[in-house]
């Protein structure tokens, strides 16, 4: 399983079209399985191996500013941003919202944790912040 992981902090993330308001930072988890393509064969003295599905995990820190903007198992397109501008590289898929954690920091300052699962191709991507 190959894995890489990318964070941003001062970055923007939008659930469909809506941006996520005062994102803190933003972290994405791309997976890509491995299958074992071994065959039995009497010249063959290693493993062989191909890439299987890719998938990934995400996570969103904003501060909170009323109610939830999104509630667990929502699925929508999940888009991050590395930079907050609309010109910021980022990445964009079908996700699910697998988690909600609302918190507040040691001076009162409330913010909220989303969790995600992307259930489609993670594509890497140039936006303009709408899905």
């Amino acid at each position: 399983m190959s894995e890489a992981v990318y964070h941003g902090k001062g970055s923007s993330a939008y659930w469909s079209t809506t941006l996520i308001n005062q994102i803190i930072e933003w972290s994405a988890n791309l997976i890509r399985d491995t299958a074992d393509s071994t065959a039995m064969h009497a010249s063959n003295t290693g493993r062989t191996r191909e890439a299987g599905f890719a998938g990934g995990t995400a996570t969103v820190t904003a501060y909170l500013e009323g109610d939830n903007a999104i509630d667990e198992g929502a699925e929508a397109v999940l888009e991050l941003l590395r930079i907050a501008t609309n010109a910021g590289k980022g990445y964009k898929g079908t996700a699910i919202c697998t988690g909600v954690e609302d918190g507040v920091d040691m001076n009162g300052v409330e913010t909220v944790t989303y969790s995600f699962m992307f259930s489609s191709t993670v594509t890497s991507t140039v936006t303009e912040g709408t899905v």
